[in-house]
């Protein structure tokens, strides 16, 4: 039989982030889940930002990446998402890396794959669904006149 050996703080991070990067938050979330000490988690977190095993910038910068080249989700959405995860950026921030012409053109090819006519009559369904992937009113109004312009 094995002895089971208890783990410190610094070897649960270690395990954690040996199976994908965290955020502070999330890490921080995780490491109170074990009950371990407030003092001991954050110098935990301190030893892991120094040796570079935790970077929310480097986080922040793979999800916009990854969130843009899936080609489902507005601003807005990327901002919340980021946000949820405890990485405080701005829409301005996203917006660097994220034209308001490619939102454009995203949106344009998820409207017409996800909705069969673009009238008058469809577009409260399109604009909900839309402002749920966290595009921005102002691409659903202009979506909302292309519409129009299909009737």
């Amino acid at each position: 039989m094995k002895c089971k050996k208890t783990e410190g703080p610094l070897e649960t991070a270690v395990r954690l982030l040996a199976g994908r990067d965290h955020t502070v938050m999330e890490l921080r979330r995780k490491l109170q889940r074990k009950n371990y000490a407030p003092d001991e988690i954050e110098e935990t977190l301190e030893k892991l930002r120094e040796k570079g095993y935790l970077n929310d910038e480097r986080i922040t910068e793979c999800i916009i990446e990854k969130m843009v080249a899936e080609n489902r989700h507005g601003v807005r959405g990327i901002t919340g998402k980021l946000n949820q995860m405890g990485l405080q950026i701005s829409k301005e921030e996203v917006r660097e890396k994220y034209s308001e012409e490619s939102e454009w053109e995203i949106a344009c090819q998820l409207m017409r794959k996800k909705f069969q006519s673009l009238d008058a009559d469809t577009f409260p369904r399109i604009a909900r669904f839309l402002a749920n992937r966290g595009f921005s009113s102002a691409i659903i109004s202009r979506l909302a006149e292309e519409c129009r312009k299909h009737q």
